[in-house]
């Protein structure tokens, strides 16, 4: 077994600061024992801001507090997103009893949907487990049927598909979120936001804030924060009035706004604007606003089963002809073509 094990008699239980809900562990002479449950192409960089901070934790503790355990379908060590194999502890038929377990998975979830490990989960819900999902974890938790009528997060490009897949599962856009005996991150370094929580659920906010410190992490986000990169960040903004635009471009792709309407919501002329965007980004008001859309297509050509008519009507196009011109155009390939050919790569990553 990983980790390592100590007493935790000064641990604070779960939920004292109102946000986890899961029991803490029976014994008192116990660590609080968290299990990964990894799937194949589990993203690296997702795990090893989930495990790290335990270790960090223990690294800043007398006695250790955390100990972990890896967990496969079948007990079978399991190949990373950087393509090489991690050794696992155990298969969830013989999985320890937890405190908490989170499944972290890659890019393809639905490939992962085995009655075994939906049965596990459904069964360590029953006992009171407190159960994660990291990046596009959420998946599984929801096939298991535990997240209806929940709030849930997973990463932005499985966003629409999961609505799609899920429509009775609350999906946010949140970093991560918390819902009763359920934790979910969209993945990424936002998993250690999300353990940071978990941790300070646990063990108090001043151990959470000396982990983070010396993860060089400035600021432990909350749940509440959005998981896009802002304008500013994202596209180097620094004039606040386009900054506010754009941000009306992002927020209106499916129902495009008229660019003089936008100007007005900026106290700008229309001149002024495209003046602001020529300036700054190196386009026109229309040429970018018709990238975002792009943008926005292509994610749910690609990351979706959507109808290529409803994917051109979320994207702001009446035609799906049109919309299909559109998308040739600016990609060089029709959505349709380019569905196929993602869909023929994913059958058959390594052609020969």
């Amino acid at each position: 077994m990983n980790g390592h094990v100590g007493r935790a008699e000064d641990r604070t239980t779960v939920g004292a600061t109102g946000t986890i809900g899961a029991k803490p562990p029976e014994s008192p002479r116990e660590c609080v024992r968290i299990g990964f449950y990894l799937t194949p192409d589990f993203p690296l960089l997702a795990f090893s801001a989930a495990l790290d901070p335990l270790r960090q934790a223990n690294r800043l503790n007398e006695n250790p507090l955390y100990e972990w355990v890896l967990i496969s379908l079948d007990g079978s060590p399991v190949e990373n997103s950087a393509g090489f194999a991690v050794p696992i502890d155990s298969g969830v038929d013989k999985a320890p009893r937890c405190d908490v377990v989170i499944v972290c998975s890659g890019v393809d979830p639905g490939h992962h949907f085995h009655s075994r490990a939906l049965t596990w989960l459904r069964r360590l819900n029953r006992q009171g487990v407190l159960l994660g999902g990291i990046s596009t974890g959420a998946y599984l938790l929801a096939r298991a049927g535990l997240l209806d009528g929940r709030r849930c997060t997973v990463h932005w490009e499985n966003y629409a598909d999961f609505q799609e897949t899920f429509p009775n599962v609350l999906a946010t856009n949140d970093i991560f979120t918390a819902d009763g005996q359920f934790i979910t991150s969209s993945g990424g370094t936002v998993t250690l936001d999300m353990m940071l929580s978990i941790i300070e659920s646990f063990h108090g906010r001043t151990l959470a804030v000396a982990i983070s410190d010396q993860f060089n992490h400035p600021q432990i986000r909350g749940k509440g924060e959005a998981q896009r990169m802002t304008p500013e960040a994202r596209f180097g903004i620094t004039h606040d009035r386009l900054s506010n635009i754009v941000r009306l471009m992002q927020n209106s792709v499916q129902a495009p706004v008229g660019l003089e309407v936008l100007a007005q919501r900026a106290g700008l002329s229309s001149r002024q604007m495209e003046r602001l965007f020529i300036t700054h980004l190196g386009r026109t008001p229309v040429a970018f606003y018709a990238e975002l859309r792009m943008e926005r297509a292509h994610e749910l050509v690609c990351r979706t089963s959507l109808p290529i008519d409803v994917i051109a009507q979320h994207c702001g196009y009446s035609s799906a002809t049109h919309f299909a011109r559109r998308y040739r155009a600016h990609f060089g390939i029709t959505p349709s073509a380019e569905r196929t050919a993602k869909t023929a790569r994913t059958k058959d990553p390594n052609p020969a």
